[in-house]
């Protein structure tokens, strides 16, 4: 036990290193991703990191870049020494991942350091060893351009450090997640990840951005992923967002970097999930890789140890652009929902698979076979989508003259017919199970869920009044009372304001019961003294939760909508159906419901000639 009753000393330097390198030097794969940013900054376009014993052994990266000088090499494994800047002023036009000089440092002092390294200008290379912050040999050998930094023995002079390091594999799967974030978004750099003699993870050079995230996650998920390029306000945003049918129940598949610096941040994460909004169900999050470009003056990036956190000066520009930059991918294509029920049902070859062999690799959530980048399919671009009430153009409606019962049945047939988009068609033929429409389209056939999509309806034009502040009442020939516990009551009472926000103009009618006199003049809007009971149960726990008030209007708006829309189990013509995806096709976001279920879905006629053996 250490005695309180000790005088103030000054620490000696190796016990100061020491301490320092705890900030920076986590684990191995801090180690790995700091000599990573040193390669990209050397200007490398082929980056090999070896991994022995994963990562305690040592750790070797290896890269093609420009190398260092006897001089720079001897300083460089120094605290405080540095080439990306001279004053504090610097960091206001810094591009590079690097600055501080303090990396190597806090590397040698726990580790045995060894460097190989020669530019291109010079005809023999330099060779250093430092173990433990001390340096042990400087000698001139023979070595290709560029730099290769070992590292061995790690922690070995701080058994506290390896006493409290993961299991081998969740470090060595650290590794994978510093490796591959790096390698997604450098696709001009070749990486090789290799533990002992396995490869784990290799993405060729390539001059395609998607290239890298086929390697890794493979050509079946990279098809579902939208370009994003979008520049505003002097920000510029690029990368690739998921379609809503490809997401993960974690965020571990969001990957920001801020001029190609990977970073983790809350607002980059809550604006593009606000751009899913509604298209998502709870719990759900897309899979995105974005990089924003902007003015180094107008960020902060020395606020943490590791640089892993960053600071904008304007949080709501950022917020607002990145929003909108994920908003204009989304709507730049249809978001159908393919039926996965009818999808490849055998196994693929052998060949076609690239299986990963670690069961610790920490950003899949299931194995993907990985093939050929040929395979990816150019995405076509998409026709505004329009409402168009009109029959379609090649229907043609032909039949004998006193023919009544054929003619009426084919314009029947006409007034059925919805245009969804320039190239897609469909046409409800009836109700199933009480619950979906069964339609034919011209690509196939589809399911519509009933519910899910005159949701989408009533919350879009909900929405749409609530921010214009044009929520209209209709007096009611009966008024609805309703009786509520004495929680939900003390509920309604605390947020009123909101309920009234939205339409709903509740009154005390005496202990906990209270008299709605109208309602929203909305469609054909009804509610039930049991709806409005429900309602106020299913968002009672969820509101408090939520910090802002557009996001506990929306959470009403949804659940109104939700309450208020055609109901499983309810009876329908096929004329309804149709009125119902008229009305969806004129929807913002007509392919899911506000809580994120699909409204429909595509069975294409090749899926069913398969299932059904008509082809091979």
């Amino acid at each position: 036990m250490v005695s309180r009753n000790r005088s103030i000393i000054q620490l000696d330097k190796k016990t100061v290193n020491k301490i320092a390198a705890g900030e920076v030097v986590e684990r191995p794969s801090s180690v790995v991703k700091e000599l990573v940013e040193n390669a990209i900054d050397a200007q490398a376009t082929e980056i090999t990191i070896q991994i022995k014993g994963y990562g305690l052994e040592e750790i070797r990266v290896m890269d093609n870049g420009i190398g260092m000088s006897r001089e720079d090499a001897n300083i460089a494994w120094r605290e405080h020494t540095t080439s990306k800047l001279r004053t504090i002023d610097d960091l206001n036009s810094l591009f590079s991942l690097g600055f501080r000089g303090e990396a190597l440092a806090s590397i040698a002092s726990v580790s045995v350091l060894e460097i190989l390294t020669k530019p291109r200008s010079q005809s023999t290379g330099t060779f250093i060893r430092v173990k433990g912050g001390e340096l042990e040999k400087t000698e001139e050998r023979e070595c290709a351009p560029g730099t290769a930094i070992s590292v061995k023995n790690l922690f070995f002079n701080v058994p506290a450090r390896r006493k409290f390091l993961k299991s081998r594999t969740t470090e060595l799967g650290h590794i994978i997640d510093v490796a591959t974030r790096q390698a997604l978004i450098h696709p001009e750099i070749h990486f090789k990840l290799m533990h002992e003699a396995t490869i784990l993870l290799h993405s060729p050079k390539s001059d395609n951005p998607l290239d890298p995230f086929i390697e890794i996650f493979g050509v079946e998920d990279a098809k579902k992923m939208l370009p994003i390029n979008y520049s505003d306000e002097g920000l510029e945003i690029t990368g690739f967002t998921s379609f809503p049918e490809l997401s993960r129940s974690t965020r571990d598949f969001e990957f920001f970097y801020v001029n190609k610096r990977h970073v983790r941040s809350r607002l980059l994460s809550e604006a593009v999930e606000e751009a899913y909004k509604s298209l998502l169900m709870k719990h759900r999050y897309p899979v995105v890789l974005l990089n924003l470009a902007i003015d180094p003056s107008q960020i902060d990036v020395n606020i943490h140890p590791t640089k892993r956190e960053i600071r904008f000066d304007d949080t709501k520009k950022i917020f607002g652009l990145v929003t909108k930059a994920i908003s204009a991918a989304l709507s730049s294509k249809e978001l159908w929902r393919e039926m996965s029920a009818l999808k490849k049902r055998q196994e693929p070859a052998a060949s076609e698979v690239k299986q990963v062999l670690l069961p610790f690799t920490p950003l899949k959530e299931s194995a993907t076979p990985i093939k050929a980048p040929s395979e990816i399919t150019a995405v076509p671009s998409q026709s505004e989508r329009q409402s168009i009430h009109a029959p379609a153009p090649n229907l043609e409606l032909r039949f004998k003259p006193g023919d009544k019962q054929q003619q009426q049945q084919q314009l029947k047939t006409a007034s059925t017919m919805v245009k969804f988009s320039e190239t897609f068609w469909i046409k409800p033929l009836g109700q199933a199970l009480k619950l979906y429409a069964l339609c034919e389209t011209n690509e196939g056939i589809a399911i519509v869920d009933i519910h899910a999509a005159h949701e989408r309806i009533r919350y879009e034009e909900l929405l749409r009044r609530y921010k214009k502040a044009k929520i209209k009442q209709q007096e009611l020939l009966q008024p609805i009372t309703f009786s509520l516990t004495t929680e939900q009551a003390a509920f309604l009472q605390e947020y009123l304001d909101h309920f009234k926000a939205i339409g709903l103009l509740p009154e005390k009618f005496g202990g906990n019961t209270y008299i709605l006199r109208s309602l929203p003049v909305i469609m054909d809007l009804t509610l039930t003294e049991e709806d409005i009971t429900n309602l106020i149960e299913e968002v009672r726990l969820e509101i408090p939760k939520l910090s802002t008030l557009n996001a506990r209007i929306d959470l009403l708006l949804k659940t109104m909508a939700c309450h208020s829309a055609v109901r499983g189990g309810d009876a329908i013509t096929t004329e309804k159906i149709a009125e119902i995806l008229r009305l969806l096709s004129a929807c913002e976001k007509p392919y899911t419901c506000p809580h994120g279920r699909p409204t429909i879905i595509k069975i294409s006629e090749k899926a069913l000639e398969k299932e059904f053996s008509r082809i091979v």
